[in-house]
């Protein structure tokens, strides 16, 4: 059976590339390195999304992307996770880079994350203990919500 919309409006904005919209605006605020870029060791964060590359160590990954419209179809919230990691034994510099992101999204509002992508205000909402991986390289995770505004048309 077809979609069917009652409403004379279109349907609201599924928000799918929100991850690659909050990658820019990370970048732009000097927490990761740019996402559109070679992905290699820098002074920042190397970044990828969905999944953690091997490569380099000091790293940022986006994931765990879910839009819940339970509060509102037109500005639904989105649930996100960033882990970053670190070299080797180097317990330091994941946090250090997480509390950067956190200064950048932590209850904040209205957000302009690119031209078509804003957010009206986002939380941090768990903050996981450091761990490291089977290399020994430390990663801090922390999982925010935010809830997202009317996408603009490009």
């Amino acid at each position: 059976m077809p979609e069917y919309n009652t409403q004379s409006e279109p349907r609201p904005a599924t928000h799918e590339d929100f991850a690659d919209h909050l990658a820019a605006y990370l970048h732009a605020q000097g927490v990761c390195a740019d996402p559109t870029g070679n992905q290699e060791d820098g002074d920042t964060p190397a970044v990828f999304i969905g999944r953690m590359l091997d490569q380099p160590d000091r790293a940022l990954c986006i994931f765990n992307v879910s839009i819940g419209n339970d509060w509102s179809d037109s500005n639904p919230t989105a649930r996100f996770s960033l882990a970053f990691r670190g070299a080797s034994e180097d317990q330091l510099t994941p946090a250090r880079d997480a509390a950067r992101a956190m200064n950048a999204l932590h209850d904040l509002t209205d957000i302009q994350l690119t031209a078509q992508q804003g957010v009206l205000v986002c939380r941090r909402v768990l903050n996981d203990p450091p761990v490291p991986d089977s290399n020994i390289r430390w990663h801090s995770i922390d999982t925010y919500e935010a809830v997202l505004a009317v996408p603009s048309t490009p």
